[in-house]
C-alpha cells in the first residue's frame, strides 16, 4: 500500500473540515429548520472569541519547532488539555497530555538535528463559544545524513480543535496530523 500524496491528504483535510462545519447547516436545510448550532453561531462574537484565543494558539505554534530542537517534549505538549488527543498520520491515537509528551520525547530521540521548520496556520474558525478549529501545515528540514547528501525535508497538514477550559485558557483537545 502506498502512502497518500500531499494532495490526497489536503483533499481529505478539506473534506473533514467541510463535514465538521457544514453538517448542522445541511441538516437545517434538509429539515427546513434552523439548527441550534446555526442559531448559536449567528449570535457569537467570533472576533472576540478568536481574539481571546489567538495569543495561546500562536504561542503553542511558535513553541513547536524550538521544543523539537531542544528535545523539550513538555514544551510541545503544554498546549494540550489533560485529556487531549493526538492522531498521527497513520491513525495512531495518543491520549492525554502526559502520553503526548512521551510520544514526542520518543520521536525526537530518533531524529537528526533540525535545521529549520515551521508551523504555518492556514486558517481559524469559531465552532462555538468555547471551541475553535485551526488548520494549516508544518514542515521540518533535518541535518544532512552524511556529507554530500541532500537535506531531508518532511511535512504535512494538520487540523486542530482548541477548547477554552474552565480556567479560561485555550487547550488542544484534538490534533490530527495528515
Amino acid at each position: 500500500m502506498t502512502s497518500p500524496t500531499w494532495s490526497h491528504r489536503f483533499s481529505s483535510l478539506g473534506f473533514l473540515a467541510s463535514a465538521l462545519l457544514t453538517t448542522p447547516t445541511l441538516w437545517a436545510q434538509t429539515s427546513g429548520r434552523s439548527s441550534a448550532a446555526e442559531m448559536q453561531r449567528a449570535t457569537l462574537d467570533t472576533a472576540a472569541i478568536l481574539s481571546s484565543a489567538r495569543a495561546e494558539i500562536d504561542a503553542a505554534n511558535a513553541a513547536w519547532l524550538p521544543g523539537l530542537q531542544r528535545h523539550d517534549a513538555g514544551a510541545i505538549a503544554a498546549a494540550y488539555a489533560d485529556s487531549g488527543l493526538f492522531v498521527a498520520g497513520d491513525g495512531t491515537v495518543t491520549r492525554g497530555r502526559a502520553a503526548i509528551a512521551r510520544m514526542y520525547a520518543e520521536r525526537v530521540q530518533h531524529m537528526r538535528p533540525i535545521r529549520a521548520g515551521a508551523v504555518v496556520q492556514d486558517g481559524l474558525t469559531v465552532l462555538g463559544p468555547t471551541r475553535i478549529l485551526e488548520w494549516g501545515h508544518g514542515w521540518l528540514e533535518l541535518a544532512l545524513e552524511r556529507e554530500g547528501a541532500s537535506p531531508s525535508r518532511s511535512g504535512g497538514t494538520y487540523l486542530t480543535v482548541w477548547e477554552r477550559a474552565s480556567d479560561g485558557h485555550w487547550r488542544i483537545v484534538r490534533n490530527l496530523a495528515f
